[in-house]
């Protein structure tokens, strides 16, 4: 079955493989993905930056019509439309020349590559993460692993359509930067993942692999990106800890008010219970009371009760002995005897379940545990410090956690602000990532461009330090300059920071208003449009998505973001 596929807004048209014979296919291979564009024997299809252009890419390298490609029955010629920066084959510069599967094509910064049958769609960086967060979702719901690979190599262009043709139906792949690619491998825990890895590395060619699975490394799309990304750093193929958080930085009142809080708790053994939203640097906070404490000659041991199955929480917390179930074949020690002496973090603790917890309560009670499997009891001395971002005295409200459990945790309660409640923080820390960013990836980019530093000041940072780091070692590794642009920003950032201001300026609220009238007026544009189709078709989103000359992906999708019921009628 051939595929006519340009990207996620272009319509897919299925036509059984006898009717004609395979044609060939560019690949223009671009920041935010690969766009795939058909070329028919006697036609062209001019490429360049906006319209009349056939296939269109919004990248400023590109003349506004930069190239003709033109299919024939001895190949395909590719001519260059006297632009500004130049059509290369195979590293000449050209006016016209004959191209072939294998050559080196480049029209401005855009890598093409020619097809005989049209890759296997990749996803830009934003897709992608759209959809590892969705799928992280439902594996949540299922209990079920996800795992992300990291490649990296030769351009993209050398071998993204290769991994792509040779992954399962419910895999993913996309482009993180000019020479690495992510995949996404539902269902597959860690030594089925390991081996897949390695497949993928050694059919990319790749110098380097890295390896995150959920939940055994991760418990979010941006925490797998982060894992995987540090698995990929060291060029391992695996990775059981997630990544260590960058430094802390401390510019408003009520960080320094945290710290000072931290410096009076940590010389005592009270308990510690931090609140804070996800990636905040709730670690950060547990790691300065450990190395602050008496405690910090022993071992401080963390652990992401939320990223591990129920089942297994126990097992990692206070061990097992051999023979304790089928796979014990040898005794383990659990975090809290290998923090002898030191601390234990327990992150997103509002996750245990109600069996772990009266398990836990017993052993900050009489400082004792027993090994499942065993019937000795083992004496143990650590302090704990918890961490959640929810609501734990409501949880007691509803049943869902232990009154008596909490009580012994929340001796100490440190608030964590959101990043974006402390937005005097935001250019001293993308200072500090961008340093981190150019080393860990040998770049040298000095900073961001005024335009670029506004959107992310902008930005509202659901995600935190966590996302705040993930979107500057990115940018870093796809800048073209010494500078980060707007363009090198997730899109995400883009769209949001727009309209999301921290303080008003003179006239933004005036423009403000009208952007947010117009976004009202275009969505609501789109719901009538959708309904109406929906109501056309009797409900039938296929039919009701080809009424609309839309993929039915992009229609589910818009029906989701807009809120439509799936069913009509």
């Amino acid at each position: 079955m051939l595929w006519a596929v340009s990207d996620d807004r272009t319509t897919m048209k299925r036509e059984p493989p006898s009717t004609r014979a395979p044609e060939p296919s560019l690949l223009l291979y671009h920041r935010d993905g690969v766009k795939v564009v058909p070329l028919r024997p006697g036609a062209s299809v001019v490429v360049g930056r906006s319209y009349p252009s056939d296939a269109v890419i919004d990248d400023r390298s590109l003349s506004r019509q930069h190239a003709r490609f033109t299919a024939d029955v001895g190949g395909v010629t590719i001519e260059d439309l006297e632009s500004t920066n130049g059509t290369w084959v195979n590293g000449e510069r050209v006016e016209k020349a004959r191209v072939s599967h294998g050559d080196v094509i480049r029209i401005g910064d855009i890598a093409v590559s020619l097809h005989v049958v049209p890759a296997r769609g990749v996803d830009g960086h934003d897709r992608f993460m759209t959809v590892l967060e969705d799928e992280v979702k439902r594996a949540h719901t299922f209990a079920r692993p996800v795992a992300v690979v990291m490649l990296s190599g030769e351009h993209v262009s050398k071998w993204t359509a290769k991994v792509a043709a040779a992954l399962r139906p419910a895999d993913r792949i996309g482009i993180y930067a000019d020479d690495t690619a992510l995949v996404m491998l539902p269902e597959l825990a860690f030594e089925a993942a390991s081996a897949r890895a390695r497949e993928l590395g050694d059919l990319a060619g790749a110098k380097k692999v890295g390896l995150a699975i959920l939940p055994d490394d991760a418990a979010s799309a941006d925490e797998l990106l982060s894992a995987v990304r540090a698995s990929h750093k060291r060029g391992i193929s695996a990775t059981t800890s997630a990544p260590a958080p960058p430094n802390m930085v401390v510019r408003s009142a009520r960080m320094r008010a945290v710290l000072d809080e931290v410096g009076r708790v940590a010389p005592s053994t009270l308990p510690v219970c931090i609140h804070g939203e996800t990636g905040t640097g709730k670690e950060l906070i547990a790691r300065a009371i450990h190395d602050q404490s008496p405690r910090r000659g022993a071992p401080m041991r963390s652990i992401n009760c939320g990223a591990i199955p129920a089942t297994l929480v126990e097992g990692m917390l206070f061990g097992h002995e051999r023979g304790a179930f089928t796979s014990a074949d040898k005794q383990q020690k659990g975090l809290f005897e290998q923090a002898h002496g030191g601390t234990v973090f327990l992150d997103e603790i509002g996750e245990l379940s109600l069996t772990a917890q009266a398990a836990l309560l017993r052993v900050l009670e009489t400082k004792k545990l027993t090994r499942i499997g065993g019937d000795r009891e083992i004496d143990v001395d650590v302090r704990v410090v918890a961490a959640t971002h929810r609501d734990l005295e409501a949880m007691c409200d509803a049943g869902g956690f232990r009154r008596d459990l909490l009580y012994r945790l929340n001796a100490v309660v440190l608030d964590l602000p959101p990043l974006r409640e402390r937005v005097e923080e935001i250019e001293p820390l993308v200072a500090a990532l961008l340093a981190e960013a150019n080393t860990s990836s040998g770049r040298a980019v000095r900073g961001l461009s005024p335009e670029a530093l506004e959107l992310v000041r902008r930005y509202p940072w659901p995600g935190n330090v966590r996302e705040l780091k993930n979107a500057i070692e990115r940018a870093v590794v796809i800048a073209r300059g010494d500078l980060v642009t707007e363009a090198d920003l997730p899109a995400r950032v883009r769209e949001a920071a727009g309209r999301v201001s921290n303080a008003p300026e003179e006239g933004a609220g005036e423009l403000g208003d009208f952007k947010e009238r117009v976004r009202q007026q275009t969505q609501k544009l789109e719901t009538e449009m959708i309904v109406e189709a929906l109501r056309r078709t009797n409900g039938n989103q296929t039919e009701a998505a080809k009424l609309l000359n839309m993929p039915v992906r992009t229609f589910t999708h818009k029906m989701k973001e807009l809120g439509i019921k799936k069913t009509f009628g």
